[in-house]
């Protein structure tokens, strides 16, 4: 359990982090002409 619960947790973090980047190129790229 204490493996599938790292895993988790890993994964929430690579989300937390993965999904605001491209998030922040598209608005980069509409706003910073």
């Amino acid at each position: 359990m204490q493996l599938e619960e790292d895993a988790m947790g890993r994964g929430i973090l690579l989300w937390m982090l993965g999904v605001p980047i491209p998030v922040i190129i598209l608005l980069w790229l509409f706003f910073g002409r």
